[in-house]
């Protein structure tokens, strides 16, 4: 099947900002266990909300996967076809899920060995019904009430199912006419609604941790362990309404504005700043990925640059390894000062803002270079060794 898919070039970065944030998001929170140590919550509540960037690539996913695989499956879904699909996407997210689901098995096995004690919040559901359920990527389907071991590949979980749903959704999407795409784009926000109004206080966790339920009255979406897909199908189908809305250059002429994506870009840190409900912010998302889509002389410019194009291609190892090392650095501390025999479940000493960046600076540098050789060394060689010779995937054409 000869490939002929346009390389989006501006969604390379894109997708590695988000991650970034992401990372961010998640060494403020384990350091301080959300108590706002990068910038008060006083001042504002921005980082608690970087959780949604997660959505971001959810939406992202399901434009790209319209943009590189839709011709794929217009006509019918045939089992060669699908077949190679399938291949092509576990070439794509399995090798680094693995690799990070068995170095933090191991961490945490030998964190044992060492009498390093356990830290509830991370571990508390790590079993071995949690590795199984890991290898299948079915962590995320209300089978634990908690993270389990490398926390961030809940969203791999969901991901895949959505890829493994998107063939049999093409041939429908490639048909909706304008006012059916909105009918569709309405239907992913009642999703995000529903999850917001009736899922999130269906959410447990685990007695031993109590200080990290999800409260309801903070109009979350915020659920993944348990509902994840769910909240993964309402990005990903709406990143496939939107893919169709750019087909057809729907809002080309303001979208591809730089002075646009500025403005939509100071509006989803506005919503997040003064904590508006999730859903809110969400609604921008869509317009975010068209103007970058879309572009213009100044935004090409800008997501051409390189270190902006690397960001973007070493994201994938960004958000997959982050948590992993953050483990290892928490128990590397603990082990050369320990602070007792037990870790009691609640928060622990949090260090001053000056520290906390310093760390913040110090441990992005890290990752950014174990990246960059994960990238090369395991992403890039297992995915084009499982998808055979001469055979890449046409991803690899995209930013996903």
């Amino acid at each position: 099947m000869k490939n002929t898919v346009q390389y989006l070039t501006n969604l390379t970065p894109m997708r590695g900002i988000a991650a970034l944030l992401i990372v961010i998001f998640h060494i403020d929170l384990m350091m301080g266990m959300g108590q706002g140590l990068l910038i008060r919550h006083s001042d504002s509540l921005v980082l608690t909300k970087m959780f949604l960037m997660v959505d971001f690539f959810f939406i992202l996913s399901g434009f790209i996967m319209c943009h590189v695989y839709a011709t794929w499956f217009k006509e019918t879904i045939s089992g060669n076809q699908y077949k190679k699909f399938t291949i092509a996407r576990f070439a794509r997210v399995y090798p680094m899920h693995l690799v990070t689901l068995l170095y933090t098995i191991v961490l945490f096995k030998l964190s044992g060995i060492l009498q390093i004690p356990k830290v509830p919040v991370l571990q508390v559901a790590d079993t071995n019904f949690s590795i199984f359920t890991n290898l299948f990527l079915v962590q995320s389907m209300n089978l634990h009430n908690w993270f389990t071991w490398n926390h961030a590949s809940w969203s791999i979980s969901t991901e895949w199912w959505a890829y493994m749903l998107f063939p049999f959704l093409v041939k429908p999407f490639l048909k909706l006419k304008p006012i059916t795409i909105i009918i569709v784009v309405a239907l992913c926000f009642i999703g995000y609604l529903a999850i917001t109004y009736l899922l999130v206080p269906l959410v447990t966790s685990p007695p031993e941790i109590p200080f990290v339920k999800i409260q309801p009255g903070t109009l979350t979406i915020n659920v993944a362990y348990q509902f994840g897909f769910i909240r993964c199908l309402c990005g990903f189908i709406l990143g496939m309404a939107m893919y169709q809305c750019y087909k057809i250059g729907w809002g080309a002429k303001i979208l591809g504005n730089g002075y646009t994506i500025v403005l939509i870009t100071l509006a989803i840190f506005t919503s997040m700043h003064f904590d508006l409900p999730d859903f809110v912010t969400v609604t921008l998302f869509p317009f975010l990925l068209l103007s970058g889509t879309y572009g213009s002389i100044n935004i090409d410019k800008l997501f051409n640059l390189k270190p902006l194009q690397r960001l973007g291609d070493w994201s994938f190892s960004i958000y997959i390894i982050h948590e992993p090392l953050l483990y290892t650095l928490g128990n590397i501390m603990t082990y050369l000062h320990p602070v007792g025999k037990t870790i009691q479940a609640s928060p622990p000493p949090t260090p001053d803002m000056l520290t906390a960046w310093t760390f913040s600076i110090i441990f992005i540098s890290i990752i950014l270079l174990i990246a960059s050789l994960t990238y090369r060394f395991i992403e890039v060689p297992t995915r084009n060794w499982i998808n055979g010779k001469n055979k890449k995937d046409p991803g690899l054409l995209s930013s996903q």
